[in-house]
């Protein structure tokens, strides 16, 4: 079932300072540079502060193995979401990133920018793993920054009819998906390992096409090619199946296998129908919608 509410808050605790009477005399004319983790900074409007394994994991999410090289990302009510089509219309993806994935998060105001995430990704890998970031807004930029390093990115104010405020699907009492009147009915629960290792055989036997094949609470995936006669691997998977259904899929489940984190997935799909792929937790939801190969072109 889908749920994507969440509840659990993070408290955040500030330290004072005492009173410090100084004198200063400035003599001529200095150059005055305000420090990246002074107050100053700090009381301008600030996004969240994470560790940088943790801030390449989000980035990866939104990325989702270069599908989303651009990614139109909202800030608003200490949490950070993005649903992304992609431009050939291949798939489209949801990002929900709750208070809690955060060291600290503080959002003064909403805010929506436009923000090319493959290269602030590049760009963050470069960095140690243990070290602390802020994500910050600053002009015209994201401010990105360690106690030693400082990457400024130029984002943009995405046009209107760019930003999507929701998911194109409806989703039933139950927690079945609806899109275009097709209900998404048969549901997967599966171990990521597994989807990994299906996606895998793809490469050697030179194709991107797999069968899903849901039957007598089992679930089957064909990698091959549509020709009857093609090379092909049949892989037994141990997924937990709700329902009976045949869709074929291509290039984006392999992004799938290598950007989602957690131990087990969901899916839902239908006979010849898109496929609703997500995992979740308390911290984050991410989901991706991916079109099916039509059957025809066989």
């Amino acid at each position: 079932m889908i749920d994507n509410e969440f509840s659990p808050e993070l408290g955040v605790g500030f330290g004072a300072f005492n009173n410090i009477n100084l004198i200063i005399k400035i003599i001529g004319d200095i150059p005055i540079y305000v420090n990246y983790d002074s107050v100053d900074v700090w009381t301008n409007p600030s996004i969240f502060k994470l560790k940088q394994d943790k801030m390449r994991d989000m980035l990866e999410k939104l990325s989702v193995q270069s599908l989303f090289p651009m990614s139109i990302i909202k800030a608003s009510k200490d949490k950070i979401t993005s649903i992304q089509r992609q431009e050939n219309s291949i798939a489209v993806r949801e990002a929900i990133f709750n208070k809690n994935y955060f060291d600290e998060i503080e959002i003064t105001e909403d805010k929506v920018i436009e923000l090319e995430i493959q290269k602030a990704l590049n760009i963050i890998k470069k960095l140690p793993s243990n070290v602390d970031l802020t994500f910050k807004l600053k002009d015209d930029k994201v401010v990105i920054s360690s106690k030693r390093v400082h990457i400024n990115l130029s984002y943009r104010d995405p046009k209107e009819d760019d930003i999507i405020d929701k998911m194109p699907y409806t989703v039933k009492e139950d927690g079945t998906p609806v899109i275009k009147g097709i209900e998404l009915s048969t549901h997967i629960n599966m171990k990521l390992s597994e989807l990994k290792e299906t996606t895998d055989y793809g490469s050697p036997l030179g194709t991107e096409y797999y069968t899903f094949i849901a039957e007598k609470n089992k679930l089957n995936i064909r990698v091959g090619d549509l020709h009857k006669f093609s090379d092909s691997v049949l892989f037994e998977t141990e997924a937990k199946v709700d329902g009976e259904a045949e869709a074929i899929y291509t290039k984006g489940l392999t992004h799938v296998a290598n950007t989602f984190l957690m131990n087990n997935f969901e899916m839902h799909f239908a006979n010849d129908a898109p496929a609703l792929i997500y995992e979740q937790d308390k911290e984050s939801y991410l989901a991706l919608l991916l079109p099916p190969q039509p059957k025809s072109k066989e």
